[in-house]
């Protein structure tokens, strides 16, 4: 059971995490980390819930398997995890280009 980064309880969805991790193989298998192509070097990030409380979206890291706060910059279609630091793609659904 992971802990909700908003409100520390129990929102992160545990089933959602256990099928994240399971693709999340299949791109590490091939990952092509010499590519031009921004979504062939880095892994998407986990969409694994949303906190119970604030309604916020629960991203999920495959590198320190920890979920954290989601967020995103504009114009950007990657992030850091702020566990890790390691770059990982926004999911489709929440990239932005205004």
């Amino acid at each position: 059971m992971y802990i909700c980064p908003y409100c520390g309880g129990d929102c992160v969805n545990d089933e959602a995490v256990a099928l994240y991790l399971v693709i999340v193989k299949k791109f590490f298998k091939y990952q092509n980390t010499e590519s031009d192509i921004t979504f062939e070097r880095f892994p998407t990030v986990g969409e694994v819930g949303e906190c119970k409380k604030t309604g916020e979206k629960i991203y999920f890291c495959p590198y320190c398997k920890r979920p954290f706060k989601a967020y995103y910059e504009l114009e950007k279609v990657t992030i850091n995890c702020p566990n890790c630091n390691k770059t990982l793609c926004i999911p489709p659904t929440n990239r932005t280009f205004c």
